[in-house]
């Protein structure tokens, strides 16, 4: 059964479904995201004729104080249930994901060989910050980590709390006296985190499939050569890396401009490895 949070979410941040076509994509966003990422890609394809679903991951889609106590098998579990959901919908199944989803995208993949392909955005190879190795420790004994203590995780902080609050000032002393509260992470949410992506080092040198990685070269969580290491380790022939020059973490987002080169090219990863046609509408 599909997860169904306790907590309250913005109606624009929950899962969606697109349904436009028998070719379809399940979409899975990356930690402490939510669907709301992706939606805008998934409008674009759905009117180009693809059914694109994306669940919401537990413990995600609010506030990350919300990931507490939520283990890394509930997002396998609900990344199963979403393939099983568009599976059951389409002739034919594409996987994508963002950062850590597409770990789970990965170990999709691994488990249905009738998969057709997968796109990778800003792909989850390591830990941003090898400081974090430390959770697996601290979280028995320090149950909060407060993230705008690591220059290194600043950006995506900030960039994570307005995301989820655009009208948030993050100037005003206010707000900023309430900044270490908003935006604490569960020590064990990060170490989950961890288990994850080292699930997905053991799987990628088993892919096969059909595979595009999109990554920007000023990515602010994932750094190039970790992409770069991961897309070396795939061992299929049909895979394509695109490093995108001054793109950030949410490349595939309106507001980085490298989305008008990343949809047009997720689509034409869709269209031309699907059996069925796809067309896009006339111009």
């Amino acid at each position: 059964m599909p997860f169904q949070p306790t907590y309250e979410i913005k109606p624009e941040r929950q899962a969606y479904t697109l349904e436009n076509g028998p070719v379809g994509c399940l979409m899975l966003h990356g930690f402490m995201g939510a669907p709301i990422s992706s939606r805008p890609l998934a409008e674009y394809l759905a009117e180009r004729g693809i059914t694109v679903h994306c669940p919401l991951l537990p413990g995600h889609g609010e506030l990350p104080n919300k990931l507490y106590g939520v283990p890394h098998q509930t997002w396998i579990d609900e990344a199963e249930e979403g393939f099983a959901f568009i599976n059951g919908r389409c002739q034919e199944v594409f996987l994508m994901g963002h950062s850590m989803g597409t770990v789970l995208s990965a170990h999709l993949a691994s488990l249905h060989d009738e998969v057709k392909g997968m796109v990778m955005l800003a792909p989850a190879y390591d830990i941003p910050d090898r400081r974090l190795l430390a959770t697996s420790i601290l979280r028995y004994v320090m149950p909060w980590f407060y993230p705008l203590k690591m220059r290194s995780l600043r950006p995506l902080v900030n960039k994570r709390l307005l995301d989820f609050d655009p009208t948030l000032d993050l100037n005003d002393p206010a707000v900023q006296a309430r900044l270490p509260e908003l935006t604490k992470v569960p020590t064990s949410g990060i170490d989950e985190m961890r288990k994850i992506i080292k699930m997905g080092q053991k799987l990628w040198p088993t892919l096969t499939l059909p595979s595009i990685i999109l990554q920007g070269d000023e990515d602010e969580v994932i750094a190039l050569e970790n992409t770069q290491t991961l897309y070396g380790m795939l061992p299929g022939p049909d895979k394509e890396l695109i490093i995108l020059e001054g793109a950030s973490h949410e490349l595939m987002r309106p507001f980085d401009p490298a989305h008008e080169r990343v949809w047009p090219a997720v689509f034409d990863f869709l269209r031309q490895r699907s059996r069925l046609p796809v067309t896009s509408p006339a111009c």
